[in-house]
């Protein structure tokens, strides 16, 4: 006997990949909206007034997600803080460090293979932090943890709740969109690896509390971390 397909069920799977992929190529190309509506070229802009106008857009974006996403984001942020931030604190932490301890050790083995070579996209944000400190605290301390946890933690869970498909579907992902400027041989794609892992480790923190400040509070730890022993290093 056949069984009768259920459109609605197909319907919905469907609309689910297509807001997850829009709302992930909006993220990719929104910082770059302002200049194409305002016609300006970026190769004549000097690099800290587009990164100003980058910022500002970002900022932009911030707001609307957060709009749209208030409902959760509230629900969420008074489950966290007011109801045993001590436990969730900790748990949230303890996702993080697997999720870094497999990061260092791998950076350090891919480092090595690499002779030292290191990522399009980690050498632009050096150089973005030297040049304007203060506007990349925003984009790596709150912009990048708020928006990037909405996308590929909460968004990605849309598409497959699986225990072990989505963490590896979010860190794919993840990790992809932050090297892909950086591929230039088949060997860079090993770069996936200490991205993804903290994509992975977030993603089943966020599967497991089922609340999206889990995964963004340690994200914002990791990135502010990481921000003042760049400045350090760079200033």
């Amino acid at each position: 006997m056949i069984e009768k397909i259920d459109t609605n069920k197909i319907e919905k799977i469907i609309f689910n990949y297509l807001k997850v992929f829009g709302i992930i190529l909006l993220y990719l190309i929104w910082s770059s909206i302002p200049l194409l509506f305002l016609r300006i070229n970026n190769i004549q802009l000097p690099q800290k007034t587009e990164l100003l106008i980058s910022s500002l857009a970002n900022l932009v974006l911030l707001i609307i997600f957060i709009f749209i996403y208030r409902k959760k984001l509230i629900k969420d942020f008074k489950n966290y803080f007011n109801k045993n931030i001590k436990d969730n604190l900790n748990e949230s932490l303890k996702y993080w460090l697997i999720g870094l301890s497999i990061m260092l050790i791998s950076n350090i083995i891919i480092t090595s293979i690499m002779n030292g070579k290191i990522t399009d996209n980690e050498a632009t944000i050096r150089g973005l932090i030297k040049l304007a400190p203060l506007l990349m605290g925003f984009e790596i301390s709150i912009y990048a943890p708020i928006i990037e946890e909405l996308i590929f933690r909460h968004n990605i869970r849309s598409i497959t709740d699986n225990k072990y498909i989505y963490p590896l579907l979010s860190g794919l992902v993840f990790g992809i969109l932050h090297i892909i400027s950086s591929i230039e041989s088949p060997l860079d794609i090993i770069y996936i690896i200490p991205y993804g892992s903290l994509g992975v480790a977030f993603a089943m923190l966020y599967r497991k509390t089922d609340n999206i400040f889990s995964s963004i509070v340690v994200h914002s730890i990791h990135n502010t971390l990481t921000l003042l022993l760049l400045l350090r290093y760079l200033l």
